[in-house]
């Protein structure tokens, strides 16, 4: 399932993905998240939470691999906040896609994730 929620002011949106992500939760979700770009002034803040997450089906990784390059350029900075190495490492992996400035944080550092995400920096920078 995926679920997002909206911080206009600060240009920025958290979603929570969780157990293992259909096709529908892309048809569903991606609308809202277009939206979002849309709405925002800059480039957008993203705050990715993992939780209990179990991977995608074929065609809901296909769905995100669509999304991310059709909207590669259109973020600012993507906190991954996850619970295992293996999210960590996705997350590592995935970063060479995005122009965006990319950083996995473990579940207990959200306070951290949320702070990195409102700092400064133009976006562009790969992975910490």
């Amino acid at each position: 399932m995926i679920t997002v929620e909206h911080d206009r002011p600060r240009d920025r949106i958290v979603i929570r993905a969780s157990g293992t992500l259909t096709a529908e939760d892309y048809e569903q979700a991606m609308p809202e998240i277009e939206h979002a770009m849309t709405l925002s002034q800059a480039p957008l803040r993203v705050m990715l939470r993992l939780e209990d997450f179990h991977g995608w089906e074929i065609g809901a990784l296909w769905r995100e691999l669509k999304f991310d390059l059709k909207h590669r350029g259109d973020f600012a900075r993507i906190a991954v906040i996850g619970e295992t190495r293996l999210e960590d490492w996705g997350a590592r992996l995935s970063a060479p896609f995005f122009p965006a400035e990319m950083r996995f944080f473990p579940a207990a550092q959200e306070a951290e994730a949320d702070a990195w995400l409102a700092g400064s920096g133009d976006g562009r920078g790969g992975i910490a």
